[in-house]
C-alpha cells in the first residue's frame, strides 16, 4: 500500500472513532446532572415540609379525654401519688409506702421511672398527703405525719426540701403540730404555693382548740419559721368540715381554692366540692358548690386543680356516685373542665360532665388522686389496684392555619 493510501485510511478510521465516541457520550446518562436534580428535588421537598410545619399551629382541644391513654404503673404496693415537674425538665412523682413517702423521676414524660428516694423522716409516724412545690430555687415536698403517743394522737405538717431536683431530700421544717390531742383531730392535707410572693402552706385544721368543725387555714414561711396564721374558711361559720384544700393563682387574677365540704350532708350528700376566690389572698369569698354527686348518699371529695393555658380549670376528685356499694374503696377518680367562665362567676353549671379517668369498674377504686399540667399534657395520678398509677391527656390538637 502506498504512503498516500495509508495516510488516507488512518484519517478515515480516526474520524469513525471520534464519531463513535461522541455518539456513546450522547447516549450515556448524565449522572452528575441527575444528582443535582435529586438534591434540588430534596431541597424542594424540605422547603415544602418546613412551610407545612410553619402553617401548623397547636390549638387547645375543646374536649379533653383520658379514654385512649394507657395506665402506667409508677410503683406497685404504694398509693396516693402526686406528679409534679422538677427543674431539670423531668417529671417527679411522690407516693406513700409502708416505709414512708418516696419519690421517683421520669425522663420520658412518665412512661418509665427511676431513682427512688426517701422523702419523709419520721419512721414512727404515718406519713401521707404528698404535695410538691418549686419556688424557683428549691423543690419542696409537704406531707402530714401522724402517730399515737401516751398523750393521744400526735398530728403535724412537715416539709422536706431538695437541692438537686428531687434526687435526694432533707428535712426542712415543721409547719404546725399538736402533741396533746385526745380527740383524734389535728392538722391535715398541706398544700404549698406562692401567695403574694411568699411561700405559704394551706391546710385543714380540726383540732378542738380551734373549731368544733374544721377550718381551712394557711401559714407563711418567713425564712426561719411558719407564722401569720390566716383562716380562709371558718368551719364554725359554715357548720362544715371543710377539708382537703387545693389552691392556685386564678387565671383571671387573684387566687382560687377548692375544698370538700359537708354543708349538704343533711340533704343526702356527705361531701360536695366548693370553690372560693380571693383578690388579695387574705379576704375570701363565700364558697360556692361546683360539683354535687349525681346520686344521693354519695360523696365528691379529695379535689385537685390545674389551670389550662386558655384559662379553663381542670378539676379532679374521687366519688362513689356510680358505685353499688358506697365508700372510698369503691370510689373512682373523675375529672371535669370549666367552660372558660371567669372564676368569680363559676358554679356547678359551668363544668363538663366528669370522666372516669382510669375507667375504673364498679367494685374497684382509683382514689386519693391528683392532677398536674405541664407543656400541653395533664398528668392524672391515683392509687389503683395496681399501685400508684398514672394517666395522661394531651390538651392540644395540631391544626393548619
Amino acid at each position: 500500500m502506498s504512503s498516500k493510501k495509508t495516510v488516507r485510511l488512518l484519517i478515515i478510521m480516526s474520524a469513525v472513532f471520534l464519531y463513535t465516541l461522541c455518539s456513546c457520550k450522547a447516549d450515556t446518562p448524565d449522572t452528575t446532572s441527575d444528582v443535582i436534580k435529586t438534591e434540588t428535588s430534596t431541597e424542594t421537598e424540605t422547603v415544602s415540609m418546613e412551610e407545612e410545619t410553619e402553617e401548623t399551629e397547636m390549638k387547645l382541644k375543646e374536649n379533653i379525654t383520658f379514654e385512649q391513654s394507657e395506665e402506667i404503673i409508677i410503683r406497685p404496693f404504694s398509693w396516693a401519688p402526686r406528679v409534679y415537674s422538677s427543674n431539670d425538665g423531668e417529671i417527679i412523682a411522690g407516693y406513700e409506702t409502708p416505709e414512708g413517702i418516696k419519690t421517683a423521676k421520669s425522663k420520658n414524660g412518665g412512661k418509665t421511672w427511676y431513682g427512688e428516694a426517701d422523702a419523709s423522716f419520721f419512721q414512727d409516724l404515718n406519713c401521707a398527703n404528698v404535695n410538691f412545690f418549686f419556688d424557683g430555687e428549691r423543690l419542696y415536698l409537704a406531707y402530714r405525719a401522724v402517730g399515737n403517743t401516751d398523750k393521744g394522737l400526735y398530728t403535724s405538717l412537715q416539709v422536706s426540701v431538695s437541692e438537686d431536683n428531687g434526687k435526694s431530700w432533707s428535712y426542712h421544717s415543721t409547719v404546725a403540730e399538736y402533741t396533746d390531742n385526745k380527740g383524734g383531730c389535728g392538722v391535715w392535707e398541706p398544700y404549698l404555693g406562692l401567695l403574694n410572693g411568699r411561700l405559704i402552706c394551706m391546710y385543714a385544721n380540726d383540732h378542738p382548740s380551734v373549731t368544733k368543725y374544721q377550718n381551712i387555714e394557711y401559714l407563711v414561711w418567713n425564712g426561719t419559721e411558719w407564722t401569720e396564721r390566716t383562716v380562709i374558711s371558718d368551719g364554725n361559720a359554715h357548720k362544715s368540715r371543710d377539708g382537703m384544700p387545693v389552691w392556685c393563682e386564678s387565671p383571671d387574677g387573684g387566687y382560687l381554692c377548692i375544698i370538700e365540704s359537708t354543708t349538704e350532708r343533711n340533704k343526702g350528700y356527705p361531701f360536695v366540692l366548693k370553690l372560693f376566690y380571693s383578690e388579695d389572698g387574705v379576704n375570701w369569698s363565700e364558697p360556692k358548690i361546683i360539683y354535687k354527686p349525681s346520686s344521693k348518699n354519695s360523696k365528691a371529695a379529695a379535689p385537685g386543680v390545674a389551670v389550662l393555658p386558655d384559662g379553663r380549670l381542670a378539676v379532679s376528685f374521687q366519688t362513689d356516685e356510680d358505685a353499688t356499694v358506697k365508700g372510698d374503696s369503691q370510689s373512682v377518680m373523675k375529672i371535669m373542665f370549666s367552660d372558660g367562665t371567669s372564676v368569680k362567676e363559676l358554679d356547678k353549671t359551668h363544668f363538663s360532665t366528669p370522666e372516669n379517668i382510669f375507667g375504673t369498674p364498679d367494685g374497684e377504686s382509683s382514689v386519693w388522686s391528683g392532677i398536674f399540667y405541664r407543656d400541653g399534657v395533664i398528668y392524672a395520678s391515683a392509687g389503683t389496684k395496681n399501685g400508684s398509677s398514672l394517666k395522661t391527656a394531651v390538651v392540644y390538637n395540631k391544626t393548619k392555619s
